[in-house]
């Protein structure tokens, strides 16, 4: 890989984390981090980010280290005293970091909901995220992610344009569904998207499957899948179920506040 290439690739992502950053109240730092070979590798970082993803690895607990696994959107009102995370909340209270808040928040979201990666973005703030700061990243995180993709695939790095197909195409279904999701339930777009990753949750699909099976029930037809018919993501039985559940419950909600 040419060396100018990778600093103006990485340079460019450090100015959307740069304005992420300015975007979000109280933000301390934001990081990109790539997934290559199944191995978690920082690709940029600004602020205090580096030393907390970093950190995270290292001990294999927190956020960054959840939306990993669960491929899901992780939120921490204060990592310093977050019982799901004992190891780190340790480890803050016995690091010295400059700059570090009382009161450390966190977001950590896959860059797209296929097999754990490529990408994760995370930003940390000096008060707990709120509704309003997942509505600020849910309209920066797609700029960053799909920048991130365009660069290392100019590169000619690990990512193949089936990779990145997949990348922008299911997250266009997710989008969809967030958005049928608002017009029946009267709800914001972070609103919607927490319903959906709820769901997932409760249901113990994974967030692209039911948005798929979703897609599929609201509108009674297959739901956009990249080109090669090799790489279509075909909904399980327990997903479909999962969307018909959690669409019956939409509408019945619904019915209810009218």
């Amino acid at each position: 890989m040419d060396d100018d290439e990778n600093t103006s690739g990485k340079e460019l992502i450090e100015r959307l984390l740069a304005y992420a950053v300015d975007e979000v109240a109280g933000a301390l730092g934001a990081g990109v981090t790539m997934i290559r070979d199944s191995k978690a590798e920082s690709f940029a970082s600004i602020g205090l980010a580096p030393e907390l993803d970093r950190l995270q690895w290292e001990l294999g607990d927190g956020p960054i280290v959840t939306a990993r696994e669960t491929e899901r959107t992780v939120l921490s009102q204060n990592l310093r005293a977050d019982p799901d995370y004992p190891s780190l909340s340790q480890a803050l209270d016995t690091t010295f970091l400059v700059g570090l808040p009382g009161t450390l928040g966190a977001v950590a979201t896959p860059g797209s909901w296929g097999e754990g990666g490529p990408s994760l973005f995370t930003i940390y703030l000096d008060r707990g995220p709120t509704e309003k700061t997942v509505a600020v990243l849910d309209r920066i995180e797609p700029m960053v992610s799909h920048s991130l993709a365009t660069v290392v695939f100019c590169q000619k790095e690990s990512m193949r344009a089936d990779q990145m197909a997949k990348m922008v195409q299911y997250r266009r279904v997710i989008e969809q569904c967030k958005g049928a999701v608002m017009a029946t339930a009267g709800l914001s777009a972070p609103q919607a998207f927490q319903v959906l990753d709820k769901a997932s949750q409760r249901y113990n699909v994974r967030l692209r499957e039911l948005a798929v099976a979703l897609a599929e029930h609201v509108g009674n037809a297959p739901a956009e899948h990249p080109d090669d018919i090799g790489h279509m993501l075909e909904p399980t039985e327990e997903s479909r179920a999962a969307a018909r559940k959690l669409w019956d419950g939409i509408r019945a909600a619904r019915s209810e506040q009218r």
